[in-house]
């Protein structure tokens, strides 16, 4: 069985919009990601290179110079300093390196001269720090696993220039595990974004199938109903012929009982015309004729009608109307009203009661309801009441209501069954008091 039309559209539409969205989400995931990245390694050089220059500053050349063991009085001196260096600023390690490499003193109890420590593998670095100043490596890993940084700034003569000495500090690049809960939480959100632009694709694709489906309705409703203001056209014709003839037969007729019969068909002719020009209202809809009247001028006559059809026994209190001016198609909306309260008049007619109107307007919509004491709509018709040919009464095309709510909408408004009951029933109708 193939898909309905536009199915496979709305699919293609809902895919191809969640698929851009997630796209979108992971290029700007990866592009936020490496900002953030790049801003802690560029934060973590500047402290590296902070912390190596401010100690190189209060060290003096000369006196590495007087050094010659660990034990040195001088060597003690510094070790402190780079001790408070290490325990103030968080650096995992801090040395005092010659320009060849090898160590002068470090926070470790490292032997002077030794070249056998962490620093030594830095030796591009180390030199690169006394022809430009401070320096910073690249992110090294070290035998536990744990990320780190070294930083090298060459200790200043008195002159300002650079001595064969160099501070050399460690730093743990502490924002690795940071970079690891945001790379988490950017993707959970990725992840929670693309759930919810999935789950909003497959509604606009639903909504969509929707669309198409319904457009294929009325279209094919239309189509019938073109089809059908064709064909009752066609019948209508025939049907007034054949009334006439049948009258002109029936002038001519002396026995009673055909005379009889002849009266039945032009009954049963006029019934099928009656059908025939409602179903033509119904498919024709509003003509679009919008003329300048006042509310009360299209109301009169609705109440008349609805008197009229409640043969005397429907009591309709007098209008209280408010004084507002209509810009409408007044045929349409006197038709839509009057189908509305003969109906109601109709079923009150053997029992007797009151049909009631009551107006109100709010912007430029304008509100009807329409309530009689009746006995009410049965609930299989209630539920159809909309449905044309649906109908209560022996006689009744069943396309009064469909054709005033058709008329309604048409005018910018509807027309809804607000309650039914032993106690009455009651319609709101409303209208655009202006039309476009």
């Amino acid at each position: 069985m193939s898909k309905r039309p536009g199915t496979r559209t709305g699919f293609l539409l809902g895919w191809a919009f969640t698929m851009i969205m997630a796209g979108a989400l992971m290029v700007g995931a990866l592009v936020a990601f490496q900002i953030i990245r790049t801003g802690y390694e560029e934060q973590l050089e500047r402290r590296l290179k902070t912390y190596a220059a401010t100690s190189a500053a209060g060290i003096s050349p000369q006196a590495l110079d007087m050094i010659t063991g660990t034990d040195d009085e001088l060597a003690q001196l510094y070790r402190k300093r780079l001790e408070a260096l290490r325990q103030n600023s968080g650096v995992r390690r801090a040395a005092v390196l010659k320009r060849d490499g090898t160590l002068v003193l470090d926070t470790q109890d490292h032997a002077l001269g030794s070249r056998d420590y962490g620093f030594a593998a830095d030796a591009n670095e180390l030199e690169q720090c006394f022809e430009s100043g401070p320096v910073a490596t690249i992110t090294y890993e070290d035998a536990d696993g744990s990320l780190y940084r070294n930083g090298f700034a060459p200790i200043p003569n008195d002159d300002g220039s650079a001595s064969d000495y160099a501070v050399a500090v460690e730093v743990e690049a502490d924002y690795a595990d940071k970079l690891d809960a945001i790379a988490m939480t950017m993707g959970l959100t990725v992840a929670c974004v693309f759930l919810v632009t999935l789950g909003a694709a497959l509604l606009l694709a639903n909504a969509w199938n929707r669309l198409q489906r319904d457009l294929a309705r009325q279209t094919r409703l239309a189509e019938q109903a073109q089809f059908s203001a064709g064909m009752a056209h066609q019948i209508k014709n025939p049907l007034a012929a054949l009334r006439g003839y049948v009258e002109l037969l029936a002038r001519g007729l002396d026995d009673p009982m055909q005379k009889q019969i002849a009266d039945k068909l032009v009954s049963e002719i006029a019934a099928l015309d009656r059908i025939v020009r409602d179903f033509l209202q119904f498919s024709r809809g509003a003509h679009g004729s919008v003329e300048r009247i006042s509310l009360e001028a299209v109301l009169r006559p609705v109440v008349e009608s609805a008197r009229s059809a409640g043969g005397g026994k429907v009591e309709v209190p007098a209008l209280d109307l408010p004084g507002v001016e209509l810009e409408v198609d007044s045929t349409a909306l006197r038709e839509a009203l009057s189908n509305v309260a003969v109906n109601a008049a109709e079923a009150m007619r053997e029992d007797g009661g009151e049909l009631r109107f009551a107006a109100h307007v709010n912007g430029r919509l304008v509100t009807i309801e329409v309530e009689d004491t009746g006995p009410g709509m049965p609930d299989d018709v209630r539920e159809k009441l909309f449905e044309p040919f649906v109908t209560g009464k022996a006689d009744g095309t069943g396309l009064g209501l469909p054709i005033a709510r058709r008329l309604l909408r048409d005018l910018g408004g509807d027309l809804e069954l607000i309650r039914s009951g032993s106690s009455g029933t009651m319609f709101r109708a409303t209208f655009e008091k202006e039309a476009d």
